[in-house]
């Protein structure tokens, strides 16, 4: 990183603050600067919550199984220790579903157990929530 005294050798105007901002200098300078002071990159979500969802037997298909989901927040880290309540519904026939309480498995993975008795599009609705977040997403997945 280079020193103020370094930064206004390579400057005409070195008594000027105001020249100080708009420094330009050479492109070696400019180049140590941006690397010596720009942030480890991250990659930040749109969402403030990730739910990832898989069904086990995967596909899903009609009868038991398992609805798993791993939750991270915006910084893709998990989410863990939250309430995540669950309503599975058939997406083209009213009154099919069920709601539950998902388990923590630790990581931010929840789980909870279904019987889907019908093949088709389903809605899965999650619900989470911890320390005033509390989100909502709907994911549709199809049964076999």
């Amino acid at each position: 990183m280079y020193s103020l005294s370094e930064i206004q050798a390579s400057m005409q105007n070195i008594l000027d603050p105001f020249a100080l901002r708009k420094f330009i200098g050479n492109p070696e300078i400019v180049w140590q600067l941006a690397k010596s002071t720009a942030a480890p990159p991250r990659t930040i979500s749109e969402k403030p919550v990730n739910i990832k969802f898989e069904a086990n037997p995967n596909p899903a298909t009609m009868g038991d199984m398992e609805l798993v989901r791993t939750i991270t927040d915006d910084h893709s880290q998990p989410i863990e220790g939250a309430t995540v309540d669950v309503a599975v519904d058939h997406a083209d026939m009213s009154g099919m579903g069920m709601s539950g309480l998902a388990t923590d498995q630790g990581g931010g993975t929840y789980a909870i157990n279904a019987n889907l008795s019908m093949n088709g599009n389903w809605k899965l609705t999650v619900y989470v929530r911890k320390d005033g977040l509390d989100y909502k997403e709907d994911i549709e997945f199809p049964v076999q």
